[in-house]
């Protein structure tokens, strides 16, 4: 009872800039963990819900399979409340449904999977009408998951694989002011998602929109998320550095000149936390900053043998 009533008054407690969660993918542990942002030290007295994916009885050349974790949403149902979206380089993608009340869950509490193969690393669910997006980078594309009755959008038996669309290195896909943004290769697009049922597709709203240029460097697309401060703002990173997007005026704002972010998001309060690879290409800490100052980290959390690869804010209500 405590650990529901706990997610029932997480939206009271928000206000606060302490006292706000994250969830946290860590491809050691192979799990993702949700913590509390003024937690003293992120241990396992501190964890307030996880996932875990262990694939140790598996080959690690297999594919199609729940190996490493790489990205977690949290978005919110009409039948089922709070749900995570998780996805697997390995191969596959899932949903969790978290208002089950459990605190610890596992491969055996995934309320739909499916496999898009190709190092999947991002999947969103469109509200509303049952539809699943996921983004694979190798060589890119978006996989599109439809109700096949559009009268019966939350039954999760009745969702089917419907299209796939080229994506250059597709690393993020993310449901902002009714449109499904994605971020892969040099750019990053913007789609109407169309039709009900069986017949939903994804047709592009506009030309797609050119990254940042930084001389002598790749522009491959790699985290995107909305700030949770500004309607209008999107996070996102490439190769080389992160920045914010304004979906009115079409204007990018550098906000870290550094290479490997991973992930970068933003509290109401203006904080924000990111996420950057270093020892083996995965993070250790996630860093936190003030007022703007997304360059230089105020604070930080995490241990030494960490390898996380994404941090996202643990509440769906960033619009």
């Amino acid at each position: 009872m405590y650990f529901k009533q706990t997610f029932l008054s997480l939206s009271l407690a928000i206000s606060s800039v302490t006292a706000y969660h994250l969830a946290v993918v860590d491809q050691n542990t192979k799990t993702v963990r949700v913590f509390p942002r003024d937690a003293e030290k992120w241990n396992k007295d501190a964890i307030y819900w996880s996932f875990t994916a262990d694939m140790d009885t598996t080959w690690p050349w297999e594919k199609d399979v729940w190996g490493d974790l790489d990205d977690i949403k949290i978005r919110k149902t009409a039948d089922r409340g709070l749900v995570a979206l998780v996805t697997a380089s390995k191969g596959k993608v899932g949903m969790i449904d978290i208002k089950a009340g459990k605190k610890n869950t596992d491969l055996n509490d995934v309320v739909w999977q499916a496999t898009p193969g190709d190092n999947p690393h991002s999947l969103e669910r469109i509200p509303n009408l049952g539809a699943f997006v996921a983004a694979s980078s190798d060589p890119g594309k978006l996989t599109l998951y439809v109700p096949t009755d559009a009268s019966d959008v939350n039954n999760l038996d009745k969702i089917k694989k419907s299209h796939e669309y080229t994506l250059s290195k597709a690393h993020g896909v993310l449901w902002h002011s009714g449109k499904l943004w994605a971020v892969g290769e040099k750019l990053l697009y913007k789609f109407d998602v169309v039709g009900k049922g069986k017949d939903i597709k994804l047709v592009k709203d506009g030309k797609a929109i050119p990254l940042p240029v930084v001389p002598g460097r790749h522009r491959n697309g790699h985290d995107l998320s909305a700030s949770y401060k500004d309607s209008n703002i999107l996070l996102v990173t490439h190769t080389a550095a992160a920045y914010e997007y304004n979906i009115k005026t079409g204007e990018f704002k550098t906000l870290i000149k550094k290479d490997k972010i991973k992930s970068l998001v933003q509290h109401s309060s203006g904080e924000y936390a990111w996420i950057r690879g270093q020892k083996n290409e995965m993070g250790q800490y996630v860093y936190f900053s003030q007022d703007g100052a997304a360059d230089t980290a105020t604070d930080k959390r995490g241990w030494g043998d960490a390898e996380f690869y994404k941090a996202k804010i643990f509440d769906p209500d960033y619009e």
